[in-house]
């Protein structure tokens, strides 16, 4: 039974490190058959914790030995715990543990500081019992990590700053990688966009991209995304209201708004299903009226930059959706005018 164990410490050295060392550590025989045969068998049985795998970033325990695979973690058991109480890594954000890959669904509670999962009195597998791992999600949905390490980078403005932050997709994103001698000659412009981004994603971080930046003027541009279905189904009604709570967290903090127009679209390549120019019509109606409204400043890219069939014109975009040189040429202007209105507004 030793070469046996010995055997699944050599094919998951082989899996997840360099065959060097595995070379180096390979002390059972293959040559003895019925070894290699039940090998073989539990290779097989044991295949969704082997292959694809990785050596998992937690540190090795006593009992055998962890591989992963995107959100799951797979705890190779050698030496079956004689109480039944499996202690594993305090790093492994455990959502649910399975015996059998699934069939069976075990206890994971702390004691005493450890991790523990418990366990059947009888190891299943003589061999090498396989534990399955689903770790709880961690997906940064808002991309809050994005801009986290430039944030703490940035210094608070100076006295006379006039610090101005540009939240929104990736047409604010693509600015400054497509034309950044704009940001360059504007030093107190901070380009906070992200590309693919939804209204609500914006709204989630707000906080740490915008008002802890303490700028003066946030000029917020969103909406695309939402219509192309990024992160599903959502009605015009609620963009503009996302986009609405962005304003509304802005002048809570004395940050003025410019309010921009969702620029034209006739088809997304990415949701070619979604026909947006009405779409874009409609919310850029609701936020031209809110922003009039409320006395904020309407920053109308939409006018000049709509061809005669209510999308991008050609010569201004690089696509249906993002401008080009030309298109930022267009809107630089445009966006310096409003940002002054809005600084000189009450």
């Amino acid at each position: 039974m030793k070469i046996l164990k010995k055997l699944v410490i050599t094919i998951l050295t082989i899996v997840t490190l360099s065959p060097v060392f595995a070379q180096e550590n390979v002390e059972a025989k293959l040559s003895d058959t019925e070894q290699f045969i039940k090998m073989a068998i539990w290779t097989k049985e044991n295949d969704e914790a082997i292959n694809g795998t990785s050596e998992s970033p937690f540190e090795k325990p006593i009992w055998g030995h962890y591989t992963k695979k995107d959100d799951v973690v797979y705890a190779h058991v050698f030496d079956w715990p004689t109480d039944g109480k499996l202690i594993i890594d305090s790093g492994i954000k455990v959502r649910t543990a399975f015996l059998n890959y699934g069939e069976k669904k075990l206890k994971t509670k702390l004691i005493d500081g450890n991790l523990t999962i418990f366990l059947p009195e009888d190891a299943p597998n003589a061999i090498a019992t396989v534990i399955k791992i689903v770790l709880t999600p961690t997906e940064d949905w808002a991309n809050l990590n994005r801009y986290r390490k430039a944030n703490m980078n940035l210094k608070g403005p100076t006295k006379n700053e006039k610090r101005v932050v540009f939240i929104g997709n990736s047409i604010t994103d693509n600015w400054t990688r497509d034309h950044g001698q704009f940001f360059e000659a504007n030093p107190s412009y901070v380009n906070r966009g992200i590309s693919g981004q939804t209204s609500a994603q914006m709204v989630l971080r707000f906080r740490p991209d915008v008002i802890e930046l303490k700028p003066k003027v946030v000029v917020i541009s969103a909406g695309t995304n939402d219509i192309a279905g990024n992160r599903g189904a959502i009605s015009i009604k609620r963009i503009s209201g996302n986009i609405f709570s962005m304003v509304e967290l802005a002048k809570a903090n004395n940050i003025k708004v410019v309010l921009a127009s969702v620029l034209p679209a006739s088809s997304y390549s990415w949701s070619a299903s979604v026909e947006p120019a009405d779409k874009i019509i409609e919310l850029n109606t609701m936020i031209k009226a809110y922003a009039k409204k409320n006395k904020i400043v309407y920053l109308d890219y939409y006018t000049p930059m709509v061809n005669e069939n209510k999308g991008l014109k050609k010569e201004l975009g690089r696509d249906t959706v993002h401008p080009n040189a030309k298109g930022y040429d267009i809107m630089e202007p445009m966006v310096k005018k409003a940002i002054k209105m809005a600084l000189n507004s009450k």
